[in-house]
C-alpha cells in the first residue's frame, strides 16, 4: 500500500510537495480505513485520496508525476533514449540545480520501504532503497549516486539487500559493472529485471500495479478482453443496466475477411499517421473507435472484433456501436472494470489513480463509484482528481481523505491537507469552500 509520496520540479510542481495516506486529526469514523500488518506493528491506512481544485492549479501535473515515475521505474516505452525525458518546472528554481526528484514510502507483505530517485534531463543524480526496521528507523540497501562525469558509486548493504549466497556472490560483479555507462539507468532495474533480487523484485512488482486512468483513458484491447472475459463482460452490463444507461447488455461481435493491408487501410479510411504503421509492421492490432482489427496472424485476412451494446427500442433490441454511446457511458466503460478487480479480489494490493474521475458523469454516478469502491476495497486504494464538489462533504469522505490544489503567486502548484483546517458546521463546508475559505477555487476578475 501507497503511505506516502513526494514530488519536486515536475510540471507545474516547483518546491516539493509531500501526500500522505496516513490518518490525520481526531476522526473515529473507521469505514474509509483499512488496518495493516507491519514490522513495526499495526497500523491503520487510508484506502481513498481525493483531490478538488481549479482548472489549470496543477491536478493533472500530480497524477503525470506519478505516472512519469512508474513508467521510468519499469523503463516503460524509455528503453535507448538520448535523455530522461522528464518534464520540469519552467522557471529553474536554483536550490534544485535542475533536478527532480520522486520518493515513495510504501507497506508490501508487511516490510516498509522508502525508494527514490533524483533526475535532470540527462542522467540519473541519485537513488536510494531503504527498509524500516522494528525500531521505525530506515536501514539504507542501496545508495546509488553519479557525478557530473557520468561516474556511479554504489553503496550496498549485503546484509540486508542480499537473502541469498547467490545474491551475494552477484552483487559485486552488478555493481562494478553498473558503475560504467549506466547513467540514465535505475539499479533497482538492473537489480529485479535482471537479475531478480528478492527484495528488489518486491518493490519493483509493486509499481507494476498502479493502474492510471485519464479522462480520454480507453481499456487497451477491450473488444478482446470481453471476448475471452465473460465474467468481466457479464459485470459491465449489469452495472450499465443498473445505472441507467439505457444499455441491457453487451454482445462481442467477431468476422474475418480475407483483404490485403492495402486495400483494408482505403475501406476502413485509417487515419493517415497508422497507414504507414500498419503498412510496415504487416501484423499487430489497432482499436478505431471500439473496433478492434488485428491483422497479420493468417496471410491477407482481417479479423474484426467489435463491441454491440445492446438498447431495447419500442420493445425490440437494436445493437449500437461504443462511438454511438454518450461520453458519460463510454467513461463508465473505463473506470467500472476497477469494481470488477475489487468484487473478484483479482489484485489485493493495488492502486488506481484515476484524473478527474466525475468527467461526463452525472454527480449520483461519481457518489456511486467512490462509495462502492470503499465497500469493496481491502488492501487496494483509489487516488482522484474531480471538479464535482458535490462529492465534497464529511458524510462520504472523511476530513483527512481530501486534498486541496491550487498555484500560489509563484505559479507553483501546491497541494495542501483538509485536515489543516477547523471544522465547526460540518453542514456548511461545500459553501464555505465555493465562498473560498479553503483556497483552490477560481479567482474570477471582474472587468475594471
Amino acid at each position: 500500500m501507497l503511505l506516502k509520496y513526494s514530488v519536486s520540479n515536475f510540471m507545474s510542481i516547483g518546491h516539493n510537495i509531500e501526500f500522505s495516506m496516513f490518518p490525520l486529526g481526531d476522526s473515529i469514523d473507521e469505514r474509509f480505513l483499512t488496518e495493516i500488518d507491519t514490522v513495526a506493528g499495526k497500523w491503520k491506512v487510508l484506502k481513498r485520496g481525493v483531490f478538488f481544485g481549479p482548472n489549470a492549479s496543477g491536478k493533472t501535473s500530480f497524477v503525470k508525476s506519478l505516472e512519469y515515475a512508474k513508467r521510468y521505474i519499469l523503463r516503460e516505452g524509455a528503453k535507448n533514449l538520448p535523455t530522461t525525458n522528464v518534464n520540469q518546472f519552467k522557471f529553474k528554481l536554483p536550490e534544485y540545480n535542475g533536478i527532480t526528484t520522486f520518493q515513495f514510502v510504501m507497506c508490501i507483505d508487511r516490510k516498509i520501504y522508502s525508494y527514490g530517485f533524483s533526475l535532470d534531463n540527462s542522467y540519473i543524480h541519485e537513488e536510494w532503497l531503504s527498509i524500516m526496521g522494528k525500531d521505525r528507523t530506515f536501514i539504507p540497501l542501496f545508495d546509488r549516486l553519479t557525478n557530473k562525469r557520468r561516474k556511479t558509486t554504489i553503496k550496498v548493504n549485503k546484509n540486508h539487500l542480499c537473502k541469498s549466497p547467490k545474491e551475494d556472490n552477484l552483487i559485486a560483479i552488478l555493481k562494478e559493472s553498473f558503475e560504467e555507462k549506466q547513467a540514465r539507468n535505475l539499479f533497482l532495474y538492473r537489480l529485479s529485471e535482471e537479475y531478480s533480487f528478492t527484495i528488489a523484485d518486491e518493490v519493483y512488482s509493486w509499481f507494476k500495479n498502479i493502474t492510471i486512468i485519464y479522462p480520454d483513458s480507453m481499456i487497451k484491447d477491450l473488444p478482446v478482453v470481453l471476448r475471452y472475459q465473460t465474467n468481466l463482460k457479464n459485470f459491465l452490463s449489469e452495472s450499465l443496466q443498473t445505472l441507467d444507461t439505457g444499455i441491457d447488455s453487451i454482445k462481442v461481435s467477431t468476422k474475418s475477411e480475407r483483404t490485403n493491408l492495402a486495400d483494408f487501410v482505403e475501406k476502413y479510411n485509417i487515419p493517415d499517421e497508422l497507414r504507414n504503421q500498419i503498412l510496415e509492421a504487416q501484423n499487430g492490432a489497432i482499436n478505431i473507435n471500439g473496433k478492434l482489427f488485428i491483422f497479420g496472424e493468417e496471410k491477407s485476412v482481417i479479423m474484426l472484433i467489435e463491441l454491440k451494446f445492446m438498447h431495447k427500442l419500442y420493445d425490440k433490441y437494436v445493437p449500437f456501436n461504443v462511438d454511438e454511446e454518450s461520453d458519460g457511458t463510454k467513461r463508465l466503460i473505463d473506470i467500472l472494470p476497477v469494481l470488477f478487480t475489487l468484487e473478484k479480489r483479482q489484485k489485493d494490493d493495488s492502486i488506481f489513480i484515476i484524473d478527474e474521475l466525475d468527467r461526463s458523469l452525472h454527480t449520483k454516478l461519481s457518489k456511486y463509484f467512490v462509495e462502492a469502491f470503499v465497500r469493496s476495497a481491502t488492501n487496494t486504494q483509489l487516488l482522484f482528481t474531480t471538479h464535482d464538489v458535490n462529492l465534497l462533504n464529511l458524510k462520504n469522505f472523511r476530513q483527512d481523505e481530501i486534498w486541496f490544489i491550487e498555484k500560489n503567486k509563484n505559479g507553483e502548484t501546491r497541494l495542501k491537507p483538509f485536515s489543516d483546517f477547523d471544522i465547526i458546521n460540518k453542514e456548511s463546508i461545500l459553501k464555505d469552500y465555493l465562498a473560498g475559505r479553503f483556497g483552490a477555487v477560481p479567482v474570477i476578475k471582474e472587468d475594471i
